[in-house]
Order: structure tokens, then sequence, then C-alpha cells
């Protein structure tokens, strides 16, 4: 598959995701799913926090690896945007939405800890292609990612998280 065809298909696929999840909440309180404005502070402060565990995390495990432009400098600059686009905020996007709004409605009758701790293990668990210290990482990660949705209400604090995190690690 070309490197276009293969980045336009990311894109696809979390655009795809994020509608379904969208379609299958429309009749829901916007409330609970989480499509509210948070407050600005709280965002700002768990942004902050992600972004710290972030360089804590990669400067002792190194998860990140070298900064290596060649990759992005060889491939078509239209695959280069798709995969940005993909990768860096559909994609973070879609995420969120079905893990941090879909499921951490349905697991409300479990309260706050069982829906910040199943649905980071679940995401984390998604990410499978990692080694077992990455995947460990991104279980905190969405340890963080739920305890900002849950402190604040909104999906969108940890969409941006998502967001942060995952334009620092494709690079």
């Amino acid at each position: 598959m070309s490197p276009i065809a293969s980045a336009a298909l990311k894109v696809g696929v979390a655009t795809g995701a994020a509608a379904i999840v969208l379609v299958r909440t429309r009749n829901l309180p916007r409330e609970k799913m989480g499509f509210v404005r948070p407050d600005g502070a709280a965002t700002l402060l768990f942004v902050f926090l992600l972004l710290a565990w972030m360089l804590a995390t990669n400067a002792i495990f190194h998860w990140r690896g070298p900064w290596d432009f060649r990759p992005w400098a060889a491939a078509p600059l239209l695959a280069s945007i798709l995969r940005v686009l993909a990768v860096g905020f559909i994609g973070p996007t879609a995420e969120e939405l079905i893990f941090r709004a879909y499921f951490f409605h349905r697991l409300r009758r479990l309260g706050p800890v069982a829906q910040i701790a199943i649905t980071a293990i679940g995401w984390a668990l998604l990410h499978q292609d990692y080694s077992w210290t990455v995947i460990s990482i991104i279980a905190v990660d969405g340890l963080l990612l739920g305890l900002a949705r849950w402190r604040t209400g909104s999906v969108l604090p940890p969409i941006l998280m998502h967001i942060s995190y995952n334009l620092y690690a494709i690079w």
C-alpha cells in the first residue's frame, strides 16, 4: 500500500470511529457524555501533568526513540499531512470519544475509580504493538486521561491531552 493510501486509510478509520460514537450517542444527555465546556484552569493543569509525565517517562525509558525526520522527508507531503491528521488529531479524538466519552458513560454505575481504571487498562491494551514497558506507561496515561475526564466532567481535556501526547510521539 502506498504511503498516501496508508495514511488516508488511517484518517478514514479514525473519522469513521468518531462518527459512529457521535451517532450512537446523539440521544444521550451531552453532560453524561462529557460534551460540556470544561474549566480552563483544570484543563491546563491536566495537560501540563500529562506532558510532564510524558517527558519524564521518555527521559527514563526513551520510548519515543531518536528524533529522525528522514522518513518524513522521504514521504510524499500529502502522506505526511494525512499522517499528522490521523495520528495527531483525528485518532486521539476518536479514541477519547470511545474510551473517555462512550465507555466512561457506560461504566458510570461502577463509580469513578472503576470508570477510570477500566477505560485506562482497556485503552492501554489497545496498544498491543508496543513493549510491556510502553503499554504500562500508556496505562498511566489512561489513568491521567480518565482522571481529567472525571474531574472536569468533560471529554475535551482528555482529547487535548491525547493530541499533545501524540504530536510529540509521532515526530
